[in-house]
């Protein structure tokens, strides 16, 4: 972020502070996107992001006078967000039941498409197989995966973020990633036979 955007994002949320909804609604449409695709990592479904999502950004309205000036405003919204999306994974892991879990595998005879080159259609096999294999791993390793490599926090970030040692965020992550490219691998073999 250029210091042209943080203090244009500060001077907005002064604004803010001050009652101007306005102020609040641009920084709700500039924040809106990365925060939806951050809450879908993590849950991997539509419907949870948006809710997500909304979530997060009337929370943070509602703790926007509590908000320290000297901040950056993204990192204090992700943090909102990561905090709703674990909250929301730990309320759903202990509401579903093992026999209410849905396996999205997508069965290859009923994908096959004569417009789609067959290198497309592995391509797009690829892609959901890893989101499928992302969705199913524990939630504190797929919450790390999710911070680490596509928000690209550091390991201090994301431990001061789950208020959690700096080691469990790399064993975690060690897991998460050997357990992906487990998953990744047995699909790969499936493919070549």
């Amino acid at each position: 972020m250029s210091q042209h955007e943080h203090d244009e994002d500060r001077m907005l949320i002064a604004k803010a502070k001050q009652g101007d909804s306005q102020a609040f609604e641009v920084l709700v449409r500039k924040y809106q996107k990365p925060i939806y695709y951050l809450c879908h990592r993590m849950t991997g479904a539509h419907q949870s992001a948006d809710d997500l999502s909304q979530d997060t950004f009337i929370k943070a309205y509602i703790s926007l006078q509590t908000f320290n000036e000297g901040m950056n405003f993204f990192s204090w919204i992700r943090r909102i967000a990561v905090n709703s999306a674990l909250n929301f994974l730990k309320k759903r892991r202990r509401e579903k039941s093992l026999g209410d879990r849905e396996m999205r595998v997508i069965d290859s005879s009923k994908v096959s498409s004569p417009e789609m080159p067959q290198d497309a259609l592995q391509k797009k096999q690829m892609e959901e197989k890893f989101k499928q294999a992302l969705t199913e791993l524990p939630d504190e390793q797929r919450v790390i995966f999710v911070l680490k490599v596509y928000e690209n926090q550091s390991y201090d970030q994301i431990s001061s973020m789950l208020k959690i040692p700096h080691g469990t965020v790399m064993s975690r992550l060690s897991r998460a990633r050997q357990k992906l490219k487990n998953e990744m691998s047995e699909f790969l073999r499936g493919e070549s036979r």
